[in-house]
């Protein structure tokens, strides 16, 4: 519940960090639109300030989501007027069969027992419906080693133990693939057809401890090119939000003026 704020800072989003998101679920709708049927019914798990929903609801899909922040899901509900539950994510409840797709951008890794969870929302979805799933890099070479794990994340995923955890829950994997400067891993996985059994993993039954094969040291990431072209990126994009939201205000019209 806390997260959202200690992450962030504030207890509702700033104007930048709605802005970003409407950007980013932009980018998102245009890599991923295509995979969607059409007027898919869709839960957003960790759905935020609602942005994704909005652009989904927008593309004429039938959205809901899930927002463990109360304040945070209100804004979603005012702002955009999409439906979104505050409840924790482990304790939503959906029929059976009545979603089309489900997505998850950096949830599971907050998630104490992402099987379990991966097992409960197979359950939700109709024949052939697709899990969509994102996660932070642990192996990512590009990121700090002192800021590789999280505070709030409960478990470190790479490509080895996410393909696991889609396999363990009884998806079978269609896409995992990694992200710009490979910070992030993102995974398409299927429900599988009634009666299509799919081998198991081998392996026991938890999740195997990441297997690190990144073991840069401090210097060596800041001795990479990638490290500062990486920053300068970043900075334009902050620049690119700065000014975006100057002109934004400066289009506001000054009541009594």
């Amino acid at each position: 519940m806390e997260y959202r704020e200690s992450y962030k800072g504030v207890r509702t989003p700033k104007a930048r960090n709605v802005a970003r998101s409407v950007r980013l679920a932009e980018h998102r709708f245009r890599q991923l639109g295509q995979r969607l049927p059409a007027g898919a019914r869709i839960l957003d798990v960790g759905s935020g300030s609602g942005e994704w929903l909005a652009v989904l609801q927008k593309a004429g899909h039938q959205v809901s989501g899930v927002e463990p922040d109360p304040c945070y899901g209100e804004f979603a509900r005012q702002q955009y007027g999409v439906a979104v539950e505050t409840t924790g994510i482990l304790d939503l409840v959906r029929p059976a069969h009545s979603l089309d797709v489900i997505t998850l951008f950096h949830v599971l890794e907050h998630l104490p027992d992402p099987l379990a969870a991966l097992e409960k929302f197979r359950g939700w979805l109709g024949p052939d419906g697709l899990l969509i799933i994102e996660v932070p890099n642990t192996n990512c070479r590009h990121q700090n080693p002192a800021g590789r794990f999280h505070a709030a994340h409960v478990i470190g995923f790479t490509n080895e133990s996410l393909d696991f955890a889609g396999r363990a829950a009884g998806w079978d994997r269609l896409e995992l693939s990694l992200g710009s400067y490979d910070r992030n891993l993102f995974a398409v996985f299927r429900k599988p057809p009634e009666g299509e059994a799919l081998a198991p993993p081998p392996g026991p039954r938890p999740l195997p401890p990441p297997l690190l094969t990144s073991t840069s040291t401090v210097l060596q990431y800041y001795c990479r090119v990638s490290t500062y072209t990486r920053w300068a990126a970043r900075m334009g994009q902050f620049a690119g939000e700065w000014l975006a939201l100057r002109r934004a205000s400066r289009s506001i019209p000054i009541p009594g003026a």
